[in-house]
């Protein structure tokens, strides 16, 4: 990982440290503020894709103000058309060159996804992209508990994410000459502690 990905996770990871222990900094919401991200525009560090489980707010977890991270927010981190074109805006438009694709465990739409192919549903709506993931967990993992499972999917759901993201031409084209970095995380409720997953 180039040496100016590696200060975005640090200080990702570090403001994320200072929410695990409750020492948020203070942040600027003043006019001030407000005003410069106006007449300036924004340059986040990083994209963030998430999940919008209204427990894992990304600007929160990571401790961070107005403007330092652009984030696309849907039900179970799904990676979908409209995901992409937000994250290639952000890389393309805005400069984040770091893509973090971050799952959180207790997710309700791998549960859903989970009970509804467990029943032989045909999944619709915002999880059946979930379908794959959830069928192949299921028949690989075939003497594990409800618990293991779910948390197998969830970090195969970040990693059919990331995946999906590199489907469009341009990202995997800015990959490939290391101009971005994607990156896999999950986060835990409990502690509060993002991990990434290698």
């Amino acid at each position: 990982m180039k040496d100016e990905f590696l200060v975005i996770e640090k200080t990702l990871m570090e403001g994320n440290k200072r929410f695990m222990s409750n020492k948020l900094k203070l942040k600027d919401f003043s006019e001030k503020r407000r005003k410069d991200l106006k007449e300036n525009g924004q340059r986040p560090m990083a994209v963030v894709v998430s999940c919008s489980d209204s427990r894992v707010p990304p600007e929160i977890i990571f401790d961070l103000g107005l403007g330092e991270i652009f984030t696309v927010r849907n039900a179970g981190n799904i990676v979908d058309s409209n995901t992409i074109g937000n994250v290639e805006f952000a890389v393309n438009h805005l400069g984040a060159k770091y893509v973090l694709v971050m799952g959180h465990e207790k997710c309700g739409a791998v549960e859903a996804a989970l009970e509804g192919v467990s029943n032989n549903e045909k999944l619709k709506g915002f999880i059946e992209p979930l379908e794959n993931v959830v069928a192949n967990a299921l028949e690989n993992n075939k003497k594990c508990t409800r618990k293991e499972i779910i948390d197998i999917i969830e970090d195969k759901n970040v990693e059919a994410s990331a995946n999906k993201l590199l489907e469009s031409e341009n990202l995997r084209q800015l990959k490939r000459k290391d101009e971005i970095e994607i990156v896999k995380a999950k986060y835990f409720h409990e502690t509060g502690e993002v991990k990434i997953l290698r």
